[in-house]
């Protein structure tokens, strides 16, 4: 069901990359259109998240739980689940609106129970 539900999301329109990982970052799933290496992005995206995670502790805001990065050819997202991260790269001609639901909804599906 996860291998389904990702490669459902990764055929979305204007998503290039979909990587999910446990907490530790240990690679579950990955499909991707990007030249780089999956373990290299997932290390990439989750060390800026973790420097995100500092400076929201800092500010005293409670824990990261998405981040949205809107570069000048593309997005980076991530969403971080009690067991999981989610982490979705983009064209930045994508609508970001249904990527958003696509992700959602791949999410939700991830929660049930099998």
């Amino acid at each position: 069901m996860v291998q389904e539900t990702l490669d459902r999301l990764k055929s979305s329109p204007g998503i290039l990359a979909v990587i999910l990982t446990d907490l530790d970052g240990t690679i579950l799933y990955t499909a991707s259109d990007v030249d780089i290496a999956p373990p290299i992005v997932r290390g990439l995206i989750l060390s800026f998240a973790g420097y995100m995670q500092q400076i929201v502790t800092q500010l005293d805001m409670g824990k990261l739980n998405e981040l949205d990065v809107e570069t000048t050819i593309g997005r980076i997202m991530m969403v971080r689940t009690r067991e999981r991260v989610l982490s979705v790269l983009t064209t930045k001609q994508s609508n970001l609106g249904s990527i958003k639901a696509s992700v959602s909804r791949a999410l939700k599906e991830l929660s049930e129970p099998a």
